[in-house]
């Protein structure tokens, strides 16, 4: 592809939804900064609140061993008395002070003694290892929290931005494809209306013979029939896709539907490929006004894309609990990332401004509404060696 054909084609298609797309993923890197920090926040507070509470431990069991020990300085009456032998002699009322200043302070301890005449050095308060433990414990629900919210706030707030971006592709995609639909039906409009006027204009102001006269009244309904089929496309396309079209169901010879739609669009001189089609008789039910649009537009597809001289085969098949029909062209085929994209609505292949072929952009679109509605499915698929293929399948 030259530069100036990518230019184009980037500049023409690609270019605002690459923007939106950076767009996106500034965002999203923006809202995993804000939402880490958050984070970081939250745990330095935590470490802070755990190390704090780890002091207040410490500095509650200096305070009980304080006053214990000021106790025992109380009760000294003999200056060369061991502080052991006044605890020994007054063992219940230190026991039940050390209960009570373990209840003042919330904490549990217990008293160490150290052989010294000192009573400050005689005592030690000792915390319970379950004091530590229970803290620890706390502290690391709490970042479990805070790990667990501010990564589930974040998926949650990314997959809405995602979805909103998602939603804005999808308008911006809309709205492409739907400028394309007013550039290919104003075509496909102006094109019969210009045919018509020439034909009467040719008729008004020169003198014809019979015969001519009546080649141009038959191009004039020709092309009027061609306007009519358009009108009747894009007010069926609004019905279907409003669910106010009524399907008249009944047992129809699918076989004869599809015979006789290719004998009006698969016949000389604007098909000159080879139409291979299987002539047993299958009966379903359905719509036959609907499937025959169905097939019809199938048969144009087929002639449009893969050209007037390509092969046409339409094959059955029964497997269990379906019925399955193909139709197949032998023409050059169509990118891998087109199957899907062909069955939404105003959507055409390639470029309205570049493109060459006629059409809407409604008919894959009707295609796959109305075989919805008859409990089918259509997929387009990559025909071997070359072409494509149109699976529809029905339960």
């Amino acid at each position: 592809m030259s530069n100036l054909k990518w230019f184009n084609f980037v500049g023409n298609k690609y270019i605002p939804i690459l923007k939106l797309r950076l767009f996106l993923v500034f965002v999203i890197l923006y809202i995993i900064a804000v939402f880490g920090w958050w984070l970081y926040s939250f745990i330095t507070y935590t470490e802070k609140e755990y190390q704090l509470e780890n002091s207040n431990l410490k500095l509650n069991a200096l305070l009980i061993q304080d006053k214990i020990s000021n106790y025992i300085i109380v009760q000294e009456k003999f200056p060369e008395e061991k502080p052991y032998a006044i605890f020994k002699r007054h063992e219940a009322s230190i026991n039940s002070l050390h209960q009570n200043l373990n209840k003042t302070f919330k904490i549990k301890t217990h008293m160490v003694f150290e052989d010294s005449m000192k009573v400050h050095d005689f005592l030690k308060i000792k915390i319970d290892a379950a004091e530590f433990k229970a803290i620890h414990k706390t502290f690391i629900k709490k970042q479990r929290a805070f790990y667990s919210e501010v990564i589930f706030f974040t998926i949650l707030v990314i997959s809405g931005v995602v979805w909103v971006f998602g939603k804005l592709e999808s308008l911006l995609n809309l709205n492409k494809m739907q400028n394309n639909f007013l550039l290919s039906v104003t075509h496909e409009f102006k094109t019969p209306l210009t045919a018509i006027k020439l034909s009467s204009q040719t008729l008004q102001q020169r003198k014809t013979d019979d015969e001519t006269k009546q080649v141009l009244i038959q191009q004039m309904v020709n092309n009027s029939d061609r306007l009519n089929e358009l009108l009747d496309n894009v007010m069926l396309a609004t019905r279907i896709d409003g669910k106010s079209y009524r399907y008249n169901m009944n047992k129809i010879n699918i076989t004869d539907v599809i015979q006789k739609t290719a004998e009006l669009i698969l016949s000389p001189p604007y098909f000159k490929g080879n139409f291979i089609f299987e002539e047993e008789e299958y009966f379903m039910d359905g719509d036959e006004i609907s499937m025959r649009l169905v097939f019809s537009n199938l048969f144009q597809n087929a002639i449009k894309y893969a050209g007037v001289d390509s092969d046409v085969t339409v094959k059955y098949t029964h497997t269990s609990g379906q019925f399955i029909i193909t139709i197949s062209d032998t023409g050059k085929g169509l990118d891998q990332k087109e199957y899907k994209a062909i069955f939404n609505k105003f959507y055409r292949v390639g470029d309205e401004n570049t493109r060459e072929s006629k059409g809407t952009g409604l008919g894959l679109f009707l295609v796959k509404q109305i075989l919805k509605s008859h409990h089918a499915r259509i997929e387009a698929l990559r025909n071997q060696p070359q072409g494509t293929t149109f699976k529809i399948t029905f339960k």
